[in-house]
């Protein structure tokens, strides 16, 4: 779990909370190939209010990401419907 904060300067949580394969088509290749995703979830701190957010990012990835990419996962995540 990695803390992130927003552009109005709520802090949130980073986590990765499962693995997906989803079909990538590959530009050249006349087949689609699987390719895993991690599904990265956030969470904000201080407002339970604010619905968590999802977004994914190519497997294994996660720990490498730096807080300003993060940042922008963030920005860029949907809200979670029913969250």
């Amino acid at each position: 779990m990695r803390s992130v904060k927003d552009s109005d300067g709520r802090e949130w949580t980073a986590e990765t909370v499962g693995r997906t394969s989803g079909l990538m088509s590959r530009s050249g290749l006349s087949k689609p190939e699987l390719e895993p995703a991690d599904i990265i979830r956030f969470t904000c701190r201080k407002d339970p209010s604010e619905p968590q957010r999802e977004v994914t990012a190519k497997a294994g990835l996660f720990e490498t990401f730096t807080a300003e990419e993060l940042t922008s996962l963030l920005e860029l995540a949907p809200k979670m419907p029913g969250a």
